[in-house]
């Protein structure tokens, strides 16, 4: 436990990273075992290995990285012991799959900060709708009437916004590319 406590302070942190990332495994599980039970199964179980190795962890490293990692091992370990399947798909194409995650893991590692560098760039009404819309998931309709506007100008409204947010990060992300950043 002292371990744990050296990797990450409190406790605490360690629940924070892992349920925060819990819709991003879960969605890396189902992506290789197509069954909404059985990505459970392993969910649960990659939570359980997360939980005894956090004093393994590196603290400055990915966090994300390492949860893939090790909820790709747990995959493994479920495809073994449940070889019962119909389908049965071969090494080369879980491989395919796992390089795929493994491009997505770092693709959005290096996203997140760009895209926080282009909302600082909206005007602060822009970047308070996207946020009131995004981050505390208020509809459509609940910002259209607050703003007294129509639903559909509301929605065009928040698809302009999108659509200049995109052209910005994919900008910043070909600058890093062309420049090594």
């Amino acid at each position: 436990m002292s371990e744990q406590n050296e990797s990450y302070g409190a406790p605490e942190e360690l629940v924070v990273q892992i349920t925060t990332i819990q819709p991003r495994l879960y969605g890396f599980i189902l992506k290789r075992l197509a069954d909404h039970e059985q990505a459970l199964e392993v969910l649960q179980n990659t939570n359980l290995v997360l939980c005894r190795k956090a004093g393994e962890f590196q603290k400055g490293s990915s966090f994300a990285a390492w949860a893939f990692t090790i909820a790709k091992f747990q995959v493994m370990a479920w495809r073994k012991s449940e070889n019962r399947s119909r389908l049965v798909f071969t090494d080369e194409v879980h491989e395919l799959l796992d390089r795929e995650a493994d491009e997505e893991v770092s693709d959005v590692d290096r996203r997140i900060p760009v895209l926080k560098r282009c909302l600082e760039r909206l005007r602060e009404q822009e970047r308070s709708l996207i946020q009131r819309r995004y981050r505390d998931g208020e509809t459509v309709q609940a910002l259209a009437q607050s703003l007294g506007k129509t639903v559909d100008a509301t929605g065009m409204r928040l698809l302009r916004i999108r659509k200049r947010l995109g052209d910005c990060i994919r900008a910043r992300l070909g600058q890093e590319v062309e420049y090594g950043v």
